[in-house]
């Protein structure tokens, strides 16, 4: 599972960009240095770790894409939980 969710947030970390709100850039920060915790633990071999951290990144960037904060491409679309 982890390595699935993986692949999504490498692609997703490379394709979505902010919409200009400020306090969307305070969030988007926050989601990036949670990914880099996930990675972290994920090469410390601490998958439950990593697995929180994977999660909750995820739900930063649904709240995100929820107040329409990112853009995401559309081949992405399909990793989130909102419509778009």
């Amino acid at each position: 599972m982890l390595q699935r969710e993986d692949k999504k947030l490498k692609e997703v970390f490379k394709s979505i960009k902010l919409t200009g709100k400020e306090k969307a850039k305070e969030i988007f920060e926050l989601a990036k240095s949670y990914y880099k915790d996930y990675v972290y633990f994920k090469e410390k071999k601490d998958y439950v770790k990593a697995f929180e951290l994977q999660n909750y990144v995820w739900g930063l960037l649904d709240a995100l894409a929820i107040l329409k904060a990112i853009s995401v491409p559309k081949k992405l679309q399909k990793y989130f939980k909102t419509d778009f």
